[in-house]
């Protein structure tokens, strides 16, 4: 599976979270004023928020490939790719 999202996308789902932590949690108000401003300068577009969006997707993508099992062809047979991970560190 293959998941990525462009800018837009990562930056919606980055104001959210940061809305969420300035509107739910104790954080105090020089807190949520820096949580502000670092929001305000990974506007869309800014080169901070490309290299944010460029972040999530390489963060998201390491996550689905750590959960995501592969069948792997060794030796004629078939193997999920954590089975050959594992035979690889005995080796």
């Amino acid at each position: 599976m293959q998941v990525i999202l462009e800018t837009d996308e990562a930056w919606s789902l980055m104001s959210f979270i940061v809305s969420q932590i300035i509107d739910q949690t104790g954080v105090s108000g020089a807190g949520k004023t820096a949580l502000r401003r670092w929001r305000t300068d990974r506007a869309v577009g800014a080169v901070e928020m490309d290299n944010l969006a460029l972040a999530m997707n390489e963060a998201l993508g390491n996550v689905i490939d750590d959960k995501t099992t592969r069948m792997i062809r060794r030796r004629g047979r078939y193997v999920s790719s954590r089975e050959a991970d594992s035979r690889f560190d005995e080796d």
